[in-house]
């Protein structure tokens, strides 16, 4: 008798049935359109999520940053790291958007300095396991920008930090070049931005393109599920409400200290965590 033939086959791996972790690190592009971001991951992803995001306008990467009174850890030392090292061997592998590199050289870092957080930031998603999508720099619309736009922009996004413009657009050539070499090196999905993601604002892509935009850049992910030309259903206005009244895990308002328990939100399908 064929001893082969009857041993019994080993039975079929279960499914993991952990949720799919989704990590979004940037500043004012996601903050702005964070609803949508996560209506749209809700919809492109199947199965149960954990939406990991560390955003906010103005954000920086490797140092505490302050818009209208309130301020922000750098990305680098903010608390979604703790979060990743506890549950790095979690399956299915997360899933991972960095973005919105930049406000540092208003902030006085150089693109040298910018790139060595980067290239700490994306060591730790690696050892994660997770799959990286990182979006280039506008460069296209900021090549469109007037020493005069730029005094506006600065003025009004900015007014603490009197960089001039021929200053920050040298490091801005460097950064751009920096996460270049960055992407190819470590193997990178690199999402090249369209100049018709923006209008006057050379930095923030415009809301009637959010949809389309976002979704391309989250096909670069496995398992993802594209909409039909980017159109997915827009959330509600009451949804929208909502996601934005979210406060992440450690922030400061006039120089007083705030922590949030995470998740600030675990509904039907998703948990939402904010760093």
């Amino acid at each position: 008798m064929n001893d082969a033939l009857d041993t019994p086959a080993p039975p079929e791996p279960e499914p993991s049935t952990h949720p799919q972790q989704v990590i979004l690190l940037g500043a004012s592009n996601i903050a702005r359109a964070f609803p949508t971001l996560v209506h749209t991951l809700r919809q492109g992803l199947s199965g149960p999520l954990d939406i990991l995001a560390a955003m906010g306008h103005g954000r920086a990467y490797g140092q505490w940053s302050q818009v209208l009174g309130r301020a922000l850890p750098g990305l680098i030392d903010c608390r979604i790291w703790p979060h990743l090292r506890s549950h790095c061997s979690v399956v299915p592998a997360p899933l991972a958007l960095v973005t919105d590199l930049g406000n540092d050289l208003v902030y006085g870092a150089e693109a040298a300095t910018l790139l060595g957080w980067l290239e700490t930031i994306l060591q730790r998603l690696a050892a994660c396991r997770a799959t990286i999508v990182l979006i280039s720099l506008p460069m296209a619309s900021l090549a469109r920008m007037t020493p005069t736009q730029f005094a506006w922009t600065r003025r009004l996004l900015f007014p603490n930090h009197p960089v001039t413009w021929n200053t920050l657009r040298l490091q801005v050539d460097k950064l751009d070049q920096g996460m270049r070499d960055i992407s190819q090196r470590h193997g990178l999905h690199w999402v090249e931005t369209e100049p018709d993601w923006y209008g006057i604002d050379p930095i923030h892509i415009r809301r009637a393109c959010w949809p389309a935009a976002w979704d391309a850049v989250f096909s670069q992910w496995p398992g993802w599920q594209p909409g039909s030309g980017g159109m997915r259903s827009p959330p509600g206005l009451l949804e929208s409400l909502k996601l934005r009244r979210l406060r992440p895990a450690e922030w400061r308002l006039l120089g007083r200290d705030f922590r949030t328990p995470q998740p600030v939100r675990c509904d039907a399908g998703y948990r939402l965590f904010l760093y």
